[in-house]
């Protein structure tokens, strides 16, 4: 067995070079990528954060990623001024304005990539010495390399999301907590507390690989503590509890040490928490309402924390398509072992089982079993609150601690082969990163990567319907294709794929929608034109009564990834009913007198377009609430009871409005239904 000890400036050198290579690689695979349909709203609220110290805009995800943002914007980057914005429709439309009306796009994004290259590299620097240090530099190498060769993790490195800040830090945090566990040393502690105060600043959904780094936090100090007996137990254990105290400190601190959203000691959200809190099923409920009745957390914190268990834990009447399977309610017990195998490149994954392999009756350090330990189970109970949760639409992005796992396992084999000089298992390493890296370095979109189980990133809308598919980045090719083609044309312009609209009236894009106004009389649906869809929609959707065949006769005229664009005559009521639906809700919930009459007639062309919508005749049967029409309102209730399934969370409420207006309460006071559209 060889000496695996290095001159430190040579470690560090490798280090910062596979992270510098893992940016560049990031580079090459993003550089045509537009925004993603959620930046400008991160953007615009962490910029909102560092000037003025108010946290009202986008409290659903916690402030690191978006204060580092922030303060790397420029003076020349403006802000409106705050005023009341109602739901996350009115707050998106605000901070979109912003943006895009208000600023230079283009500057604020190439900003925005250059910020979070470097954010991610410090991260990924640190997690690479914490390695080192727990489990050998060759260990700590072959991590990086794997992160670097990764097309999804790297995906992510210029996008101002929460999804890789949260599985970095979340990776920290469990090489810590292997450094911490392994002596209970002070120094380890304090950074093991540091680093669970960058989980819990990165995404609500750090909390479960948290609880999992607390478990094997008490087994090892109840097994490094028995012999010394129960004051050795306890100690350990108080120092568990002040590496906990530390974290919750440092993420009071990200907010200002504040408990109120503003300065004034007002919380104006776009919706209030006690209403967020109210839409909870889960037991949840009660803690929320606890931590916030005795300032345990910032009230930003637990607004997100109350959404993010809303739409993730609860759920909505998810649908999910699995390997090109449809179900409902609760996604199949294999969809994220068999999502992450389907986006991860195989020669990767194959990398992987070999770093599983490798460590069978390898001679582990006590820091190599607990960094082990700690990594497999910050992930394993991040998958376990995947797979109790319904909601998959995020795709691969809410799956990248488990990723990171596997960098981890394929380091092992990396560190194995090195330090025992393994010829065989060095050449396999080898193998699956030169694999890797012939196969994906020409993947210019690396947010779109799929492997071949998936049919490959050209075929994997086939297997799955989610944003790793796409998140609006194409839009800059549809833009230069509209200039070319569609703009001579004369033609109308109509969009059924999820982008930004005010990017597009900014650039001067011709938009129509499949229903222009709220006062629309186009019943038929007949439109003569271009249209962008998304090639999702070119998958039958039994659920939503979705048959492709609706675009025979339409000329496909071009395909940019998973986007299409079609032309010609067209008669499609779906579309224009879909259309209409998001004029009445930016009726209903941006116009502080709605015309409810107006609504009400226009809702019941939706019911009668897309009579399978449970959601649709909510809203009619809320419609038909404020108008004092109570049998309408119990007809419209009750149409919804049948379309929705016998799983559906929002079941029971529905079934309580229809009970209550039944036994004759008066219509005003019964408060209408939340939509689901909202969330």
């Amino acid at each position: 067995m060889r000496s695996t000890a290095v001159p430190r400036w040579v470690g560090l050198a490798l280090l910062l070079a596979l992270v510098l290579l893992a940016i560049y690689r990031s580079h090459l695979g993003t550089r045509l990528d537009s925004f993603t349909v959620d930046e400008p709203y991160h953007i615009v609220a962490g910029t909102s954060y560092v000037r003025t110290g108010d946290f009202r805009l986008n409290p659903e995800h916690p402030p690191l990623m978006k204060l580092w943002l922030g303060a790397s914007m420029p003076q020349s980057f403006t802000l409106r001024p705050f005023q009341p914005l109602h739901e996350k429709v009115e707050e998106r439309d605000f901070t979109e304005e912003t943006v895009f009306y208000d600023n230079d796009a283009e500057a604020a994004q190439a900003r925005t990539r250059v910020s979070l290259w470097a954010f991610h590299a410090v991260l990924l620097f640190t997690l690479g010495l914490l390695i080192w240090r727990a489990a050998g530099l060759a260990w700590a190498a072959g991590v990086l390399a794997y992160v670097a060769l990764e097309p999804t993790l790297m995906a992510h490195a210029p996008v101002a999301m929460t999804d890789l800040p949260l599985a970095l830090s979340l990776g920290i945090a469990a090489a810590a907590a292997a450094l911490a566990f392994t002596a209970w040393r002070w120094r380890w502690i304090g950074l093991f507390g540091l680093s669970i105060g960058l989980a819990l600043g990165s995404k609500h959904s750090a909390l479960p690989g948290l609880l999992g780094l607390a478990t094997i936090g008490c087994l090892a100090a109840v097994r490094a503590g028995w012999r010394g007996g129960a004051r050795d137990v306890f100690g350990r254990l108080g120092k568990l509890a002040v590496a906990g105290l530390i974290g919750w400190v440092l993420l009071w601190a990200q907010y200002g040490g504040r408990f109120h959203a503003s300065v004034d000691g007002t919380d104006p959200f776009n919706s209030p928490l006690s209403q967020k809190v109210e839409d909870l099923k889960s037991g949840s409920k009660s803690l929320i309402v606890l931590a916030d009745k005795w300032h345990l957390l910032p009230r930003a914190y637990l607004w997100g924390l109350a959404d993010t268990v809303r739409t993730g834990v609860d759920g909505r009447a998810i649908h999910h398509l699995f390997f090109g399977k449809w179900s409902t309610g609760r996604a199949p017990m294999m969809f994220w072992p068999g999502l992450i195998a389907a986006k991860i490149p195989l020669s990767l994954l194959a990398m992987s089982v070999l770093g599983a392999w490798a460590l069978w009756r390898a001679p582990l350090s006590r820091e190599m079993r607990l960094l082990l330990l700690c990594t497999l189970a910050m992930a394993g109970a991040h998958l376990l609150a995947l797979a109790v949760s319904k909601g998959t639409w995020g795709g691969i992005r809410h799956a990248l601690p488990v990723v990171l796992a596997l960098a981890v396992l394929g380091g092992a084999a990396v560190w194995r082969a090195w330090n025992a000089r393994h010829r065989a298992l060095g050449i396999a390493c080898a193998g699956c990163g030169v694999l890797t890296f012939a196969t994906t370095i020409g993947e210019a979109r690396l947010w779109e990567y799929h492997n071949l189980l998936a049919g490959a990133s050209e075929g994997s809308y086939r297997s799955f319907r989610n944003e790793g598919l796409d998140l609006g980045q194409r839009y800059n090719e549809f833009k230069t294709f509209y200039d070319a083609v569609i703009k001579p044309s004369g033609k109308p312009f109509y969009s059924a794929y999820w982008f930004i609209e005010e990017q597009a009236l900014a650039d001067k894009i011709q938009y129509s929608r499949f229903c222009p106004t709220l006062e629309d009389t186009n019943k038929e649906g007949v439109f003569d034109g271009y249209y962008l869809v998304s090639t999702v929609s070119f998958i039958p959707v039994p659920h939503e009564h979705w048959d492709p065949a609706i675009y025979n006769g339409l000329e496909r005229v071009a395909r940019f990834g998973n986007v299409v664009v079609l032309r010609g005559r067209w008669v499609a009521p779906v579309a224009r009913a879909y259309s209409l639906r998001g004029h009445v809700l930016e009726a209903i919930y941006k116009n502080p007198a709605p015309n409810w009459d107006l609504i009400r007639e226009k809702l019941r062309e939706v019911v009668e377009a897309l009579p399978w919508n449970a959601s649709s005749a909510i809203l009619l049967g809320n419609a038909c609430l404020k108008l004092d029409r109570a049998a309408e309102a119990i007809d419209a209730y009750e149409h919804a009871l049948r379309e929705m399934k016998m799983a559906d969370p929002a079941r029971p409420d529905l079934q309580r409005q229809i009970a209550r207006l039944r036994a004759g309460e008066p219509t005003t006071a019964i408060q209408p239904l939340r939509s689901d559209l909202l969330e």
